[in-house]
């Protein structure tokens, strides 16, 4: 068949019947291996994930087309195979990280609308010396990176146990589409440091954030651009809150943020910066109005000594008898 003819059919295609015409024959398969991207139909999905599964030592490849609907590959170590809609292959001598590797390389080159979201759950199998699945982050890593491929997601989540694990993706991801950055931990009151991430380009462009991780030595200017912004760290001080106030009631896109502290003891210190609280309930208020908009009030909360939350409300929400600050540049 002459290869404009193959284009053609290819171009006419949907991405489901392109992966069976791939597994006809090694030359169909090489022809499509090789076409340019642009050739290939797009395989529109919202989502993919890839989850790590510790107890059954798995790899699962979920890509969904819509909420509703979406196919899954297993990828089994025990038994070294590959299921994909009740079809069993056996991998024979591969190794299943490689076989994933290459699957989701070949099914990110079909992917050319946004992704909404790209998430990543990394078990932690650095105890099981048997198992090769614990160099899945580094193997993703390595081919993104000898690729040279960034990955268009709106949202950038990931599961995992440790820092390096952390890092293993988020460079990858197309910073000009990047919004959301999600981190999850499996382990209560994880501690990391975060000086890596913050160098990134995903890390200046992305919108909003948000940690489960207990990030340590929290530079405050690091994460302002954020909104929303929900995290835990180990001390913000006085003056990173009134940075913070600082920062926000000049901006036109902030919507809250949310800090869990281990303990905030300078209520005395914020209340010289700020004037005296509303207290309601342990809880301690501020009113601040915003820049260029009268009826909009950053509201400043701090409660149990430990929670620290801000966002926008309208005037007519605002606590009878609370004094509401005029907009002050300083």
């Amino acid at each position: 068949m002459p290869e404009l003819v193959l284009e053609n059919i290819i171009g006419f295609s949907d991405f489901r019947s392109v992966l069976t015409l791939r597994q006809v024959c090694r030359d169909f398969r090489n022809f499509i291996d090789d076409l340019n991207d642009s050739k290939l139909p797009d395989s529109k999905f919202t989502k993919i994930e890839i989850i790590s599964e510790k107890n059954e030592n798995k790899i699962i490849l979920d890509f969904f087309h819509s909420k509703k609907s979406f196919d899954c590959i297993e990828y089994s170590e025990m038994e070294n195979s590959r299921k994909f809609q009740e079809k069993m292959t056996n991998l024979e001598n591969s190794n299943i990280v490689d076989v994933v590797i290459q699957d989701l390389k070949l099914i990110l080159k079909f992917q050319k609308s946004n992704l909404e979201f790209l998430s990543f759950c990394f078990a932690d199998f650095q105890l099981q010396k048997d198992s090769s699945i614990h160099n899945l982050p580094i193997k993703l890593r390595n081919i993104l990176h000898e690729s040279n491929q960034k990955i268009k997601a709106k949202k950038f989540t990931i599961k995992a146990h440790n820092q390096s694990q952390i890092m293993s993706v988020p460079p990858f991801a197309d910073p000009e589409t990047l919004e959301f950055i999600d981190l999850h931990s499996f382990d209560d009151d994880k501690k990391i440091q975060y000086d890596e991430i913050i160098k990134t380009e995903q890390w200046k462009k992305a919108q909003m954030f948000r940690s489960e991780f207990h990030l340590l030595n929290l530079n405050v200017e690091d994460i302002c651009h954020f909104s929303p912004c929900i995290l835990t760290t180990n001390r913000i001080t006085a003056r990173d809150l009134d940075f913070l106030k600082k920062t926000y009631i000049r901006s036109s896109k902030f919507n809250f943020s949310i800090f869990e502290l281990k303990n905030f003891n300078e209520n005395d210190e914020i209340s010289n910066l700020w004037g005296p609280a509303f207290s309601v309930e342990s809880k301690l208020h501020w009113y601040f109005r915003m820049k260029n908009c009268e009826e909009k009030i950053l509201h400043m909360e701090i409660f149990l000594a430990r929670y620290f939350k801000c966002y926008i409300i309208e005037m007519n929400h605002v606590h009878n008898g609370a004094i509401v600050h005029d907009y002050n540049e300083n």
